[in-house]
């Protein structure tokens, strides 16, 4: 049995030597990618007052925050996402003129159900593209993910493409009936149509109309005229939204990635600050999304700046189990000496030779036997290079 003081919090876990150096990569790799498209990293601290993680969070979401009581009696949190605490930065730091580019790569915390690639601390990178509005920029951002996902080695995925007017447009005629609209919202994050479909029923709706509307969310779209042929049956209001989308979607087309969207009109983000555009992004073998975001113009409003923004963010764990294993490394190389014919200087300087050709080496500088050096490398998974005198063994 493990003693208590060696264990970890349900839902954390360690990241061991090469499991760590794998994710600092591909972190690192996603930073460069975003920055070639001229977004600017920024951080911010793990925890947050709880009032301001709130502005980002409802219902069950805001009961997934960790809490603590600081010293002087305050509420705070560590933070679940990313968007928020950035959009606090935005609305009281951040200077000069509108828009902003800025990308992030940070852990992130949320008490939830633990599943592979699902747990309660995870890594996120994304980008948040702040004060501009329209097509344009949510397929800008739309396009970084794609290309910043192809470049990381991921060959395999889709974007469903939402908006969050398809459910403004259901619930069209019953804009009053606010319980009848957060249960619609609960049913399509679900994917339980057969529960909307029995609720738009009881609040009234058509028969007609709740059959086109649930074929709708229930059919993926890979092409626009597809989403087409079937527009004109639609309220008007759920119309002005697929308007919208195609608009996004000819800017990913001029881009060159439209082959990896396609419509899901029941695509829905669990926070309630989004307003437009949004997506979830899936992969082969994942039953849940690597990433996804959308628009979210009201957010900064409840920190005082009234500013249009976007963005998306990628979760690391999720995207490390979704890409092929990796070809082998040059394999480490550890250099020992025979001490009695080969000074420590002339060691170091070979080592240093070979590091400056890009092999990872370790010095050894301990007085060993070769024997106790051969059994160190193997337990290193070292290659062995023996200095001895005027000659080598190993390389």
């Amino acid at each position: 049995m493990v003693e208590s003081f060696l264990r970890i919090p349900s839902g954390m876990r360690d990241w061991l030597n090469g499991e760590a150096e794998k994710k600092r990569s591909l972190t690192n790799r996603f930073l460069e990618i975003a920055g070639s498209y001229g977004y600017e990293e920024v951080t911010t601290p793990i925890l947050e007052y709880y009032q301001v993680l709130a502005q980002g969070e409802s219902g069950q979401e805001s009961d997934q925050l960790y809490k603590l009581i600081d010293r002087d009696g305050s509420i705070i949190a560590l933070r679940s996402e990313m968007t928020t605490p950035i959009a606090r930065l935005v609305s009281s730091k951040i200077q000069g003129s509108a828009p902003w580019r800025l990308m992030y790569g940070g852990e992130v915390f949320r008490y939830e159900n633990i599943q592979a690639g699902k747990q309660r601390e995870f890594a996120q990178v994304g980008v948040e593209l702040i004060g501009q509005e329209g097509p344009e920029a949510d397929g800008e951002v739309l396009a970084l993910a794609i290309e910043a996902l192809q470049k990381i080695g991921l060959a395999s995925f889709m974007v469903s493409l939402g908006h969050t007017g398809v459910l403004a447009g259901i619930m069209q005629s019953f804009a009053e009936d606010e319980k009848a609209r957060t249960k619609a919202r609960a049913l399509i994050l679900e994917k339980d149509f057969v529960g909307l479909q029995q609720l738009l029923s009881k609040i009234g709706m058509d028969n007609n109309i709740i059959e086109r509307i649930i074929g709708l969310l229930t059919r993926p779209f890979h092409s626009w005229d597809e989403l087409n042929e079937c527009q004109d049956l639609l309220p008007a209001a759920l119309q002005a939204a697929l308007a919208e989308l195609r608009q996004v979607w000819q800017v990913v087309e001029d881009y060159g990635y439209a082959s990896f969207i396609q419509a899901d009109l029941s695509t829905l983000r669990h926070q309630n600050y989004y307003t437009g555009m949004v997506f979830e992004i899936y992969t082969k073998g994942i039953g849940y999304p690597i990433g996804g975001g959308g628009r979210y113009d009201r957010l900064l409003r409840r920190f005082g700046k009234d500013c249009p923004a976007t963005g998306f963010a990628l979760g690391v764990e999720r995207l490390l189990l979704s890409l092929p294993a990796e070809p082998p490394k040059e394999q480490t190389i550890l250099v020992a000496a025979d001490f009695e014919t080969v000074t420590a200087g002339q060691l170091l300087a070979q080592a240093r030779s070979w590091r400056n050709e890009g092999y990872p080496v370790i010095t050894e500088l301990r007085k060993l036997t070769k024997l106790e050096a051969e059994k160190l490398a193997a337990e290193k998974k070292a290659k062995l290079c023996w200095l001895r005198g005027d000659s080598s063994d190993g390389l």
